[in-house]
């Protein structure tokens, strides 16, 4: 495996509004797994578990390992901006649900100015960045191939955010240590000059999968 580093540039901005860091290997897992889809595999979320073929990963250690790719580390260009946005309940939807027995209720209306089914207010962040930048040991030409089919990075991408303009994948040194700046296992070893706090996080995709926390590592980044 080489020493890599990963660029990501955009043509719009990007919504950032999540407790969960991007992981580099998420966004390679889930390429692989789309890749999958697309020849029709039964389960082509569980292809997304092997990324032996464009990763490195660490010494297993009964399930204490993680794929040797860094968190995304994005690069500002603007401020942070605010956007307001409304969410609506959709009548139709909740009526099938009554309809197929999905929501277990008695009652059979909706009123969309109160209670659970009401619209509402909120803010959403977005915000321009020069790149995104991710470290890891890997394959460069799959790495290259597979990172073809990811065209959005961050929430909204149904509204047009975080489209990807270009992805660059080069030589870099750096990244023998710089993959590190991600989760990692209690007991490994984090990178040089970077302040890691103790967590209880995934140290694989899906992140958000909050049953798969073990304790971790977690980078300190600003």
């Amino acid at each position: 495996m080489d020493a890599l580093k990963v660029t990501f540039t955009f043509t719009s901005p990007v919504v950032m509004d999540s407790e969960y860091p991007i992981h580099l290997d998420a966004l390679v897992a889930w390429c692989v797994a789309d890749e999958a889809e697309s020849f029709g595999a039964p389960d082509p979320w569980a292809a997304g578990d092997d990324l032996s073929h464009a990763l490195g990963k660490t010494d297993a250690s009964d399930a204490v390992w993680v794929w040797q790719a860094s968190r995304l580390h994005f690069v500002p260009a603007s401020e942070r901006v605010m956007m307001n946005m409304i969410r609506r309940c959709d009548p139709l939807l909740y009526m099938e649900g009554f309809d197929r027995g999905l929501i277990d209720t008695k009652r059979k209306s909706i009123n969309s100015r109160s209670g659970q089914e009401r619209a509402y207010q909120f803010l959403m962040p977005y915000q321009w960045f020069e790149r995104a930048e991710a470290w890891c040991l890997g394959d460069r030409e799959t790495l290259e191939e597979v990172l073809k089919r990811l065209r959005f990075i961050g929430k909204l991408s149904r509204n047009g955010f975080g489209v990807i303009k270009d992805v660059l994948v080069e030589s870099d040194e750096q990244a023998i240590d710089r993959w590190k700046v991600r989760t990692l296992p209690r007991s490994m070893e984090g990178a040089a000059n970077v302040m890691y706090v103790h967590s209880f996080q995934c140290l694989r995709a899906p992140y958000w999968k909050k049953p798969n926390r073990v304790l971790a590592n977690e980078p300190v980044v600003v």
